[in-house]
């Protein structure tokens, strides 16, 4: 007999926290869809509390609301039709599991846990599947769940169970399921909606895959989420997030067809995090919308529309402002509320100072300048210090005021002050404690240096503002600097890579460490090889020492570090990305090499 079914997926803007708030607008889309005729319903992974709650998923009050919620919504859907998914956190004694379930008409018909956690969510829930839901006295299993409704098998993965090396989906395939349904909170780095777009088309082969991921609403503390919607038959997607399919429920029969996974060889490639072209509108376009998004999202949350940013110039804080530029163009804000300062002192170079300038007027913006030299020199006086000696006093000191300034600016007219520091500076640590190391908000905290020139360069090449162009191309070419201190004034003496190492070395050492987990030897093999054009052994080998001591000596930086978005899938947030004690020695990454000191 055939049938046609229609399904859909749907996402809502989640209240994080909030179970009633959330089982209000679930209700509100379970009666629109029964109104539209729709059979079944996809909804996001943890829709009913929001999906980045950290350790408040721990919290009895909001497991509890989440029980009574499910309830509620067990006993709603009684007077409708159609199945659909309700993702939540729910307890046994075992442990604490991010759950999904499926309803219909009153029953609740299955109950799947998910065993794929991200890194942070093993902190919190379990994958082992073990006890009793007390609240429908459903008994977790570890069998992958397969369900009729209506005449066909619904077989359901949760979030990244089907990015594990062997997914979900085949097991449920291998059980004849007819469509397989993928309620998710995936985040949202660059290509990840692309790469996923692929992975369904593989995973639909021979039947229905429908994703619904979460996304407005959910927590820009670490990460922009996704908010994906999308439906695939047979390999191919489907446009938009509804489907309706004729299907034969009683004699659907296929041969899955599995691939044998081989191990690939992986060329070392100098960037490999970088698009291959030297100039990718794709890359900048997706890297500015994240950053921008994650802004927006920031400002309304707490009610602004102003930001204060410190311009000197330099690589990040030109990054940080055309960041701030996408996102008062795609909210329609007014860019008078963009506060921009430059704030020279001791070390401030001309040519620095010149393309703050510069760079201000070709975006149109105001530019105003607070010279700090005098307020420093008072302090320091104040503290005890020559004013003369350049030491760490001295250098640190301008940057805590520039801070200082920014955030008291903001306490005066409202608003946030936005971090420039990047992935690679804040991984070795190269930044002033409760100075450039402090903000309201940080965009370019995963960002390595490398990738922040990549976008700035494309940025210059695809732009039709001369003089944008213009002045992005000359900062490029600057030498980068902390500009704490000068032997010739005006002049840039201080050259960060002479200190912490050349950049492309640091961000390959970085891309490797936190995507691989490699050891340090492997991270030195494969450094020699890809760089063996340009370094020897000895001066990789080098820097790469340097990189872990001053990574383990700097955590301490991270475990306190600010919110910013996760735009490349790699993190050091003490949150959600990678972390490590503070008080923790470098010597355990670097026993395999010899002659370490």
């Amino acid at each position: 007999m055939k049938r046609k079914i229609k399904i859909t997926a749907k996402n809502f803007p989640v209240a994080l926290g909030n179970v009633k708030a959330n089982l209000k607008k679930i209700k509100e889309i379970i009666k629109n869809c029964e109104e539209e005729k729709v059979n079944i319903l996809c909804l996001p992974e943890l829709c009913l509390t929001g999906a980045s709650l950290y350790d408040s998923y721990l919290e009895g009050d909001l497991l509890e609301a989440a029980e009574n919620g499910l309830r509620d919504l067990v006993e709603f859907s009684k007077n409708f039709d159609l199945a659909f998914t309700i993702g939540l956190p729910i307890k046994t004694k075992f442990g604490i599991y991010n759950a999904v379930a499926l309803i219909k008409g009153g029953d609740l018909l299955g109950l799947v846990t998910k065993s794929e956690l991200k890194n942070y969510e093993k902190a919190i829930f379990s994958d082992k599947p073990q006890g009793t839901f007390k609240a429908f006295d459903y008994e977790l299993d570890y069998e992958p769940f397969v369900n009729f409704v209506s005449g066909l098998k619904i077989g359901i993965s949760v979030g990244e169970d089907d990015n594990a090396s062997y997914p979900k989906a085949f097991d449920l395939k291998k059980m004849g399921a007819d469509i397989i349904l993928n309620p998710s909170a995936f985040t949202r780095t660059i290509s990840s909606d692309d790469d996923l777009r692929k992975d369904i088309e593989y995973l639909s082969k021979d039947l229905i895959y429908v994703n619904a991921s979460s996304g407005p609403g959910e927590s820009s503390t670490d990460f922009v989420y996704s908010g994906t919607k999308i439906l695939a038959k047979d390999g191919e997607i489907l446009e938009g997030d509804t489907g309706i399919f004729l299907m034969n429920i009683q004699e659907i029969e296929y041969e899955p067809n599995f691939h044998n996974f081989t191990e690939e060889k992986i060329d070392v490639e100098k960037f490999p995090y970088l698009p291959k072209e030297e100039f990718s509108y794709e890359f900048m376009k997706e890297a500015l919308e994240i950053g921008a998004l994650s802004l927006i999202k920031r400002l309304e949350a707490i009610g602004a529309d102003r930001v204060f940013l410190g311009l000197s110039g330099g690589i990040d804080s030109t990054m940080a402002l055309l960041f701030i530029n996408k996102a008062y163009e795609l909210a329609g804000l007014d860019k008078d509320k963009i506060g921009l300062y430059t704030m020279p002192a001791f070390g401030t170079s001309d040519r620095t100072k010149s393309n703050a300038y510069k760079l201000a007027k070709s975006l149109g913006l105001d530019l105003k300048e607070i010279n700090i030299s005098k307020s420093v020199s008072a302090h320091l006086a104040d503290i005890g210090h020559n004013g003369i000696t350049a030491d760490t006093a001295y250098e640190n000191a301008q940057a805590r005021m520039r801070t200082q300034v920014l955030f008291n600016l903001a306490n005066m007219y409202g608003g946030l002050v936005i971090g420039t520091g990047d992935l690679s500076e804040c991984m070795q640590g190269f930044a002033t404690y409760n100075g450039d190391h402090m903000s309201n908000y940080s965009l370019n905290a995963s960002l390595m240096k490398t990738e922040l020139r990549y976008i700035i360069k494309s940025y210059a090449h695809f732009t039709d503002n001369k003089d944008l162009a213009e002045v992005l191309t000359d900062i490029l070419a600057t030498p980068v600097s902390p500009e704490l201190k000068s032997e010739d004034k005006g002049e840039i003496s201080q050259k960060t890579e002479e200190i912490i190492g050349p950049y492309e070395l640091l961000d390959f050492f970085i891309y490797e460490h936190l995507t691989y987990h490699k050891k340090a030897k492997e991270i030195l093999a494969d450094a020699i090889i890809a760089f063996a054009d340009k370094y020897d052994e000895k001066t990789i080998k080098k820097w790469l020492i340097s990189y872990f001591k001053r990574f383990t000596a700097s955590q301490f930086k991270r475990s306190c570090a600010v919110d910013g978005p996760n735009i490349t899938g790699r993190s050091f947030s003490a949150r959600a990305g990678f972390r490590i004690a503070s008080d923790m020695s470098y010597k355990m990454y670097l026993e395999d090499l010899a002659d370490e000191n």
